[in-house]
């Protein structure tokens, strides 16, 4: 048979997480994976939240429709736009962040897409799949002769660093942007750990912005695969809704009942809550060890820290896995100076303080 290939290669973070697996069951001896993106220092409870589902409904059993069910919807109005319902028709369920962003890619007619310079590897791997010209930028002020060809992915608290950028230099930069008719895809699935404010709605009033959001990583569910689209051009709405429709004919009725239910309910704003507070006490900590103990890597903070759920530190990736932590080496998160950036990896700081300080002292 003839077959379409891509050209674009496996995850390497899912490479190395295979490749702990296999380690602990050859050795026996346990490992920490901090090659991960998910928040593990606590799962969230989910105890009371059950207990207000019907899974004998037709809701729970029969699929959703296409852009989600409205009860979600309106639950992200209220937890993300202040409560603004004109915004309900500007919101499209999507089955997790990655996919939201093959949608993207897919829908805006860009010739060139921005990456930043550190940036999340499955990034180029899409646009590679999907036959996109690709190119990288330092900050968001450094752009020349950007117009409606161009598509920007932004993605803060960033992914691999940890770094935020300032919220009022990023929504100006944002606006510059699209003032010169490029689109910005935001992506933005750690801001919600930390922050819980209007930035998300402020976002949404500038034209040429499309919001790309994940319940995977604040309230800590990334096995439920659910997130959202969010963009105020009814163009890209529609179109959405028909590729929504014929690659995945509704996003998983069950994961949307369950969100809905943590975002909207008394029972699961305090399980969400509870989750949060846990897991920035963690990450934190973990910071403040790594900082303490000059694991950062400096010409990459300089005067700044990390805020998560990731840092790069200054050990390189085969150094961490004979040390039994899996971790991933920055050549992975860069285009060009993989020669250096191979030198550092980057970690989760997302999992408990007692195990992270356990297994890192034992590398200084």
């Amino acid at each position: 048979m003839k077959i379409n290939i891509s050209n674009a290669t496996f995850s390497s973070i899912v490479g190395i997480g295979e490749k702990v697996k296999k380690a602990e069951l050859e050795s026996g001896e346990k490992y920490l994976a901090l090659n991960r993106g998910v928040n593990a220092v606590v799962d969230i409870n989910l105890s009371e939240i059950v207990k207000q589902i019907d899974f004998n409904s037709k809701e729970f059993q029969v699929y959703a429709p296409t852009r989600g069910f409205n009860n979600l919807r309106d639950s992200i109005i209220n937890e993300y736009f202040q409560s603004k319902k004109e915004k309900l028709k500007n919101i499209s369920i999507t089955p997790g962040g990655m996919p939201a962003l093959d949608l993207v890619i897919q829908l805006v007619d860009a010739k060139r897409v921005f990456f930043p310079k550190l940036y999340w590897g499955s990034y180029s791997k899409i646009a590679t799949i999907r036959g996109k010209k690709y190119l990288f930028y330092n900050d968001l002020s450094n752009f020349d002769n950007l117009s409606e060809d161009d598509l920007v992915f932004i993605c803060d608290p960033n992914n691999p660093t940890g770094i935020k950028m300032d919220d009022h230099y990023l929504f100006e930069s944002i606006k510059e942007i699209t003032k010169k008719g490029a689109t910005v895809l935001f992506d933005s699935p750690y801001r919600k750990i930390f922050y819980d404010d209007d930035f998300f709605d402020k976002l949404s009033e500038i034209d040429n912005v499309i919001i790309v959001e994940s319940f995977s990583k604040w309230i800590g569910l990334s096995g439920l695969r659910v997130g959202f689209i969010y963009s105020n051009n009814d163009i890209f709405n529609s179109e959405l809704n028909i590729r929504l429709l014929y690659e995945f004919n509704g996003i998983s009725s069950a994961s949307q009942i369950v969100v809905d239910k943590i975002i909207s309910t008394k029972e699961g704003k305090l399980a969400h809550t509870e989750f949060r507070k846990e897991t920035i006490n963690n990450i934190q900590q973990n910071i403040d060890f790594l900082k303490r103990n000059s694991l950062l890597v400096e010409n990459i903070y300089e005067n700044r820290l990390p805020i998560g759920i990731f840092a790069v530190i200054n050990r390189d990736e085969d150094f961490l896995f004979r040390n039994r932590i899996g971790a991933v080496g920055m050549d992975k998160f860069c285009y060009s100076d993989k020669d250096i950036y191979s030198k550092y990896s980057r970690v989760s700081v997302s999992v408990k303080n007692s195990i992270f300080t356990e297994y890192l002292g034992k590398i200084l």
